[in-house]
């Protein structure tokens, strides 16, 4: 991916802004002049770089989270697998921003170079919002996902990932929110 970046960054000299010419033609036609200002060739790059940076580290830290994961993760209430300590806030709130940074990222990348869809994905499970373990567990319980994951588990010698029945609420807790 970068290679093919820099292959296009070396076509032609731009006068007037000593940049070479980042995007083919008719890419360039299609945005806006101030969305081709902001896209120059050190942009181009970097965004490169963070797509595979992003894709090396989905290969290595994809299965370790998984594998680490406790079985029960998804049968647990929401509230007791956080701590409230201070210390745990602020990594909380980090985390939080973090997940905000690559969700914008994710976003971009859908459009530019990079891995789009998995870091809008890993954007989204490291935010705090309501919901989540709701969307997590949805998104997890998928066939070819869940098997996958249980394999990758397996391959580590932990147990199997507990699912719940269903992702909708039981009728007690429905009723008091």
């Amino acid at each position: 991916m970068v290679i093919s970046t820099v292959s296009i960054l070396a076509t032609t000299e731009v006068p007037e802004t000593g940049y070479t010419e980042a995007m083919p033609g008719w890419l360039e036609e299609l945005l806006p002049a101030a969305v081709r200002a902001w896209l120059t060739p050190t942009v181009l790059v970097s965004l490169g770089v963070f797509g595979v940076a992003a894709f090396v580290a989905s290969l290595i830290g994809v299965p370790w989270f998984f594998t680490r994961m406790p079985p029960d993760y998804f049968r647990r209430p929401e509230g007791e697998l956080r701590p409230r300590t201070p210390g745990a806030m602020a990594l909380r709130g980090l985390r939080n921003l973090l997940g905000a940074v690559l969700v914008v990222a994710g976003i971009l990348c859908l459009v530019l170079p990079g891995q789009g869809l998995l870091t809008l994905i890993v954007g989204l499970v490291l935010i705090d919002f309501p919901g989540k373990r709701r969307f997590e567990g949805w998104l997890v319980n998928r066939g070819p996902v869940l098997r996958s994951i249980n394999a990758l588990r397996r391959r580590a010698h932990r147990p199997p990932l507990e699912m719940r029945d269903s992702w909708l609420p039981p009728n007690e807790e429905f009723r008091r929110r």
